[in-house]
């Protein structure tokens, strides 16, 4: 038979069983009965002839050959599947040519033969060329002449607009210079190969008319051409494992910024969030979604870190109560009956939420939960276990790289949970109310401070939060307590509670957050120019915020099952009904950031320096809340407007800006001094080196924190250099009485 001829593909003598390569082709097939098979192919000059499976698979043979592959007997088995197929679809009724041609290709595809795929359309696609000018006339030669001419001017033009997603997180302009001195560095061809691998691969983009490629997929088409070339040796030293190979060397032997003197757990982690950024990037996000992220329109926070929820405050409570589990929602152990044993389970869901949440866990009301256990010790006793906690978590901060955990100091019983039965030893009712173990919790937290004052920076964790309500000072003992906090001045956080916290079950976490997206201000307010525009961009930005949310919600409710089979098991795990973590209350977190840069760039003004600009700042905000409401009640998500204080993120933005709006981002931009690195001020907090006193600054930033949900946070210096306790504690009594601050730290 003429081999070269591809129509005649067909053996009408097949009556084989069906069902061989079923398990292997998810195909969208009509019916499930079974079909009479067909007897004949339709020839394009509407000829019947008997069919003969085996011109298929001498056919796909010889793709997969050009493909590097030698099995003529896998080329028969995957004729076999092509017919059925063709059955399955057709029945009886025979197949045009090109139906079978485009079954072979779809079965080649879905049975994951996709290099052989690609010969086969390229060999297909050669022939109905050669067919269609053998069979015209000039007008046709000429009409082709006329397309190649019109694509290569197309081409052209897309080669200027290709984009390419670099694993640094950022969109680049197409350089084939790249591809070679990549294949050059990493696996030795030499210069002249490398360039001949790099425009196929160039043409074979442009045909396919791809407008935005991944560094992933670039590599897999140079793959290929290696293969095509013979050159499979060079092929394994380029081939991907998720990270580059040339990348993974580099960061396991420590030689790059990010794994320099880590140890192999670290570079473990490393890899492995490399890989898990790629797999968000192309798998959980969308394409609008990931493309926004990469411009720097918005940031994903922790994308390597895909898998976890963003953040919560844990409740003591729950340990008390009913022990820890483990990953897999295992329990470990029951609940507690003496202190130690309580300290020891505290450590060790420590780094169980670690593992579950992207930023450091928090602990609520540490000092009140923990006073059942303690109460009726005396002061040495009280300040030798706190001393021991303190110790434990330093240990495992500095030791595993973990960020610090924060613990929550109450001088007073929150009112929520004054008059709620309190939890001791063997996780028993304890008969009397939280409110009575008061005077314990005070000395836990006295204790506790006094510590960590002692140790001064040279302690990482537990990093104090001083919860410092709107009655602090009508409480007795408060200021004493205020200006023993404030020898911890540069550890401690300080909350101002304008409220005093809603009523929950006391075991169950507070402020459960999914994920954190943040808007690039200043990037807004370069595309809009106008306040009235930007409100436009604003909605568009939130849209896309809102998207990345419902995104990430799906996925991660199909990590969540109380069975224990799934890696975030351990948070769907129920009690008393309820499970520890329900997604439907979770906030999703809409940040904002470079507040101060979008509105020099809308007014020439920053907020610090004029009532207009601190005005506008205000309606930016009242607009990101409206539109966090509204998008919310469309996708059924609790968005809620919040701060970003990821510094890094604030670089980042300010890194791409400088790219896409060189001269506009260039005189917003403003650094401390030479060399510094250029980034946005973080969130909605004025910029450095403004002249502010630190009282300015807090009712400045006080004003913006009104206007937000989540992650309120003003970071200034102490009021006086070398600042005494009551002149800091002072200060702090101000702020809460005299400003809407919510929640500072002193730098």
């Amino acid at each position: 038979m003429d081999w070269e001829r591809q129509g005649d593909l067909f053996d009408p003598d097949w009556t084989g069983p069906e069902g061989l390569f079923d398990a292997q082709m998810p195909l969208p097939f009509p019916t499930l009965e079974r079909q009479v098979p067909f007897q004949a192919i339709i020839k394009r000059d509407g000829r019947q002839e008997p069919f003969n499976k085996h011109k298929i698979a001498r056919a796909i043979f010889k793709a997969a050959q050009s493909a590097g592959g030698q099995d003529y007997d896998l080329a028969e088995h995957l004729a076999s599947a092509v017919t059925i197929y063709l059955t399955k679809r057709l029945g009886a009724q025979a197949p045009t040519v090109d139906q079978v041609h485009d079954a072979v290709e779809r079965v080649l595809i879905h049975m994951a033969h996709g290099r052989t795929a690609l010969a086969y359309a390229r060999y297909r696609d050669r022939r109905a060329r050669i067919r269609r000018l053998r069979e015209g006339d000039m007008r046709a030669l000429l009409s082709e002449l006329a397309e190649a001419k019109h694509e290569q001017e197309a081409l052209r033009g897309h080669r200027d607009a290709l984009l390419v997603r670099t694993s640094a997180d950022t969109l680049s302009a197409w350089d084939r210079e790249k591809i070679i001195e990549a294949l050059v560095r990493e696996t030795g061809l030499e210069r002249p190969a490398a360039l001949m691998i790099a425009v196929e691969v160039e043409q074979q983009i442009e045909k396919a008319r791809i407008t935005t490629l991944t560094t992933a997929l670039v590599r897999e088409l140079v793959d290929a051409r290696l293969v095509e070339h013979g050159l499979d040796a060079y092929r394994t030293r380029h081939q991907r494992l998720g990270v580059p190979l040339y990348d993974s060397e580099r960061i396991i032997r420590g030689a790059t910024a990010d794994t320099a003197g880590q140890s192999p757990a670290a570079t473990d982690r490393t890899l492995a969030q490399m890989v898990k950024k790629e797999y968000a990037l192309a798998q959980v996000f969308s394409t609008p979604v990931t493309e926004a992220h990469l411009r720097g329109e918005i940031h994903l926070h922790h994308i390597e870190q895909v898998d976890r929820l963003f953040s919560a405050t844990h409740s003591p409570e729950y340990l008390v109560r009913y022990g820890v589990s483990l990953t897999g929602a295992r329990d470990f152990s029951g609940p507690a009956k003496h202190a130690d044993t309580l300290l020891a389970q505290l450590l060790r869901a420590t780094e169980v939420y670690q593992e579950l949440f992207t930023e450091p866990p928090q602990w609520d009301a540490l000092n009140v939960f923990l006073a059942p256990f303690l109460q009726g010790w005396g002061a040495e006793q009280i300040e030798r276990f706190v001393r021991m906690l303190v110790y434990e978590f330093a240990y495992r901060a500095l030791t595993r790289g973990a960020p610090g955990a924060g613990v929550r100091l109450c001088w007073r019983v929150p009112a929520w949970l004054r008059g709620v039965e309190a939890i001791g030893p063997d996780g028993a009712p304890s008969g009397k109310a939280y409110g009575a173990y008061e005077s314990t919790a005070q000395q836990i937290a006295w204790a506790l401070l006094d510590v960590l004052a002692e140790n001064g920076e040279a302690v990482l964790a537990p990093v104090p939060w001083i919860e410092v309500g709107t009655d602090f000072g009508l409480w007795p003992g408060a200021e004493g307590f205020l200006n023993h906090a404030a020898r911890a001045a540069r550890h401690a956080h300080y909350v101002f509670g304008r409220n005093d916290g809603s009523p929950r079950a006391p075991w169950r976490p507070a402020n459960v957050a999914l994920q954190q997206v943040t808007l690039n201000l200043p990037r807004a307010a370069y595309m809009s120019g106008k306040e009235a525009a930007l409100y436009d961009e604003l909605d568009r930005l939130v849209a896309l915020a809102a998207m990345a949310h419902q995104e990430k919600h799906d996925f991660i409710v199909g990590l969540l099952d109380e069975t224990g089979q799934r890696p975030l098991s351990l948070l769907a795990s129920t009690r008393d009904g309820r499970p520890y973590v329900d997604l439907s209350e979770a906030v999703c977190l809409v940040a904002v950031d470079g507040l101060n840069e979008c509105l020099h760039a809308l007014l020439r003004s920053e907020m610090h320096t004029s009532e207009e600009a601190a005005e506008a700042a205000e309606r930016i905000l009242e607009r990101l809340r409206e539109a966090c409401r509204r998008h919310g009640e469309r996708t059924g998500l609790r968005l809620a407007p919040a701060q970003n204080n990821d510094a890094a993120v604030s670089a980042r933005f300010a890194a791409l800006d400088l790219q896409a709006f060189p001269k506009t981002a260039a005189a917003t931009l403003k650094l401390e001094s030479e060399g510094d690195e250029p980034r946005y001020s973080t969130g909605v907090r004025a910029v450095r080196g403004s002249g502010l006193s630190p009282m300015e600054t807090v009712r400045l930033e006080g004003r913006f924190h009104e206007r937000l949900a989540y992650g309120m946070l003003t970071e200034t210096a102490l009021p006086i250099a070398d600042a005494s306790e009551s002149t800091i504690s002072d200060f702090l009594i101000k702020t809460l009485r005299q400003t809407s601050n919510e929640h500072l730290t002193f730098r």
